[in-house]
């Protein structure tokens, strides 16, 4: 058998292991787990989407309206919004609304987008890393601005996609030693911020030859600035996503230490089905292997446990929600022959 149809047949497992396994924790009122001290599950209608459980994606997404959605359209309700109270606070709203328009749920979408602006700097298109009130303290951030640059590209607000992508190829003119180190972070002046306390250096940058980074940052830039060019057909968006890749690309192997690495795939798969070049393939299918690696027998996947060596339901229903986003986008991308 062709190996390429093997490995979409163990990718496919996969997928349909971790299906299982989420769907073991829904209740019956549409939620999940049973411990809502934090924001776990935001993602949760999106993977059901790009598996097909329209059912459930439905059910969750009528659960997180009436008990976790405001007036304002914002995730805020019967049960706490931690930690993204404290940073990246735009981030569980961008993938929610992509989840509730594929679903026609119009009524989180347009009101969560009139929100989504709101964390959104209206003259550089950066998202802030949380919002608030004095000027000279707000910071905008590369992951939530690629996160919310996606939800708008979803749901047809091209200009403030653009906007985003604006702001994230104005970061990297700004870098200083791009060889060895990605600053994802800008003042409000939109200035990158390279000077701050060490103890810090994770929030502020990231070191390709050292671990514990937040090693995501170069393939959800790839992945977004791919799926702009798609959009709008602009080669500059393919130029930087192509830098953003390499970036990931060149890192080090003890990215690969971290989950939070996932994201590298993303932008390799998407732009191996741009570009047709073997080594986004070839790092695509390196990352299928890491993938399928760490999936326990049960179908689930655990986080970093560096960071949270003793994880909980909730934990483990957050990445592997994330997980199946990036499978099913592996399998979709990845011309298996």
């Amino acid at each position: 058998m062709d190996n390429n149809n093997i490995k979409y047949k163990e990718l496919n497992n996969g997928l349909i292991k971790a299906k299982n396994w989420l769907l073991k924790s829904y209740n019956t009122n549409g939620s999940f787990g049973s411990n809502f001290e934090s924001l776990f599950y935001y993602r949760i209608p999106w993977a059901l989407s790009l598996l097909g459980e329209n059912y459930y994606a439905k059910n969750h997404l009528n659960w997180i309206y009436k008990k976790m959605f405001s007036k304002y359209g914002e995730f805020k309700g019967d049960y706490t919004r931690s930690p993204f109270d404290e940073r990246y606070g735009s981030y569980p709203l961008s993938c929610l609304l992509i989840a509730a328009n594929i679903q026609q749920f119009y009524n989180i979408t347009y009101l969560g987008a009139k929100m989504l602006f709101s964390w959104q700097n209206k003259k550089y298109g950066g998202f802030y890393n949380k919002i608030i009130t004095t000027n000279e303290l707000v910071e905008m951030e590369l992951f939530p601005t690629c996160q919310g640059g996606m939800a708008f590209l979803n749901l047809g607000y091209i200009e403030n996609a653009i906007r985003s992508g604006d702001w994230i190829i104005n970061l990297w003119e700004q870098q200083k030693d791009i060889k060895n180190i990605l600053y994802h972070v800008t003042d409000y002046n939109n200035n990158i911020i390279t000077d701050y306390d060490e103890s810090m250096q994770q929030l502020y940058s990231t070191k390709k030859n050292t671990p514990w980074q937040h090693h995501f940052n170069g393939g959800i830039a790839a992945a977004f600035l791919t799926q702009l060019y798609l959009a709008t057909k602009n080669i500059k968006w393919l130029e930087y996503a192509i830098q953003y890749q390499n970036f990931s690309m060149t890192t080090s192997s003890s990215q690969f230490l971290s989950m939070q690495s996932c994201k590298s795939s993303w932008g390799s798969s998407l732009l191996y089905y741009v570009t047709n070049e073997k080594k986004y393939l070839d790092w695509t299918l390196l990352f299928s292997e890491w993938f399928l690696k760490n999936q326990h027998s049960d179908g689930h996947w655990e986080n970093t446990k560096y960071w949270l060596p003793n994880p909980k339901l909730s934990n483990n229903i957050e990445i592997t929600a994330e997980f199946i986003i990036h499978l099913s986008t592996i399998i979709k991308y990845v011309k298996f022959k």
